[in-house]
């Protein structure tokens, strides 16, 4: 096999950040979180690709950037292009994949997709992304959602998360329950869920992103946030919780991240995912699936924890590393790693 140097263009959202730490810190693999440079270039490009006047009017050039981006890339290296949903979002403008088959002929490229397809809009056309135009220049092209991989043609990969610092772990538990996100039409389930939560005498703590004042429903242990939660926050609040909620977006089938930090911090997990008992990662000791609120297991939310005297088992299943894995033995390569 042939030693490749991996090339990630990911994101510098701290949701990524910390799921890719692992490979962030190896090495021997480079993580390309954005394409801005400092100072006076990196104005010049911000007003280049500003989307607000390049859909007044397409300003050409904006692959010229492109070297740059990879500056850091020396020619003897032998890469392999893993690119990330934030990058998709920008192919109209930049035109990273026809540049990077042009320039590098040799170099496998790798398109992961960690959100649904249809919700993955590019930001200069306005219009959802070109998978043909993208299958084209891609070796493999990933999608973590099941569904959407079956739906597209295309493979299938979950999402992945690193090991999460141990100090989390030390956190005093103070909420039984635990919610994070928008509402995507799950407002009114987890006002359900947080009353019948109280009336058996349960702590909740769920925080509603971004809800319009008129659309507010109070509820004792329902908190709005007007701004983003920084992921760290997040990730106290599921350190101080027993259990975790997941309630996915209508049409996905896939584990989210909150599987992923509840095996991370072994926490529990209440989700409505009914595909998750057929993953790798199910396991009925830590995870209680339900249909409707009506169908929810109080008991395991209120019992003890999964694993008191040993780390979740599935956090090796979960790991960067398996990811690393799975795109040699689809291309047959070696990359390299520290």
């Amino acid at each position: 096999m042939n030693n490749y140097r991996l090339i990630i263009f990911g994101d510098d959202w701290d949701v990524y950040l910390t799921a890719y730490k692992d490979l962030i810190d190896d090495t021997q693999i480079s993580y390309i979180p954005n394409f801005r440079p400092k100072g006076l270039l990196g104005q010049l490009q911000r007003i280049h690709f500003t989307p607000q006047l390049n859909h007044l009017v397409s300003i050409p050039g904006k692959s010229w950037w492109n070297p740059m981006i990879l500056r850091h890339i020396k020619k003897e290296q032998r890469p392999c292009f893993l690119i990330l949903d934030k990058w998709l979002r920008m192919e109209c403008g930049i035109r990273l994949l026809p540049y990077l088959k042009k320039h590098y002929p040799e170099a496998p490229i790798v398109c992961f997709t960690q959100d649904l397809i249809d919700t993955i809009i590019d930001i200069y056309s306005r219009r959802h992304i070109d998978l043909d135009y993208i299958k084209q220049y891609t070796d493999l092209f990933i999608s973590y959602d099941a569904i959407d991989a079956k739906k597209y043609a295309l493979l299938y990969h979950p999402t992945v998360f690193s090991a999460i610092p141990t100090d989390f772990s030390q956190r005093k538990e103070t909420y039984d329950l635990y919610f994070l996100g928008r509402d995507k039409g799950r407002l009114h389930t987890l006002v359900t869920i947080c009353n019948e939560a109280r009336k058996r005498g349960l702590r909740c703590k769920f925080v509603m992103l971004e809800i319009p004042q008129d659309q507010r429903i109070e509820c004792e242990g329902i908190v709005y946030s007007d701004s983003l939660v920084s992921y760290r926050q997040n990730l106290e609040d599921c350190a101080a919780s027993n259990c975790i909620i997941e309630l996915l977006q209508q049409d996905a089938q896939s584990p989210t991240f909150r599987t992923w930090e509840a095996i991370s911090l072994n926490k529990k997990l209440l989700t409505n995912n009914t595909n998750i008992r057929h993953s790798e990662v199910y396991d009925a000791r830590y995870i209680s699936v339900f249909g409707d609120e009506k169908t929810i297991d109080w008991d395991f939310i209120s019992s003890g924890e999964a694993f008191p005297n040993e780390k979740n088992p599935y956090q090796e299943i979960i790991k960067p590393e398996t990811l690393i894995q799975f795109i040699e033995d689809k291309l047959q390569i070696q990359i390299e790693r520290s």
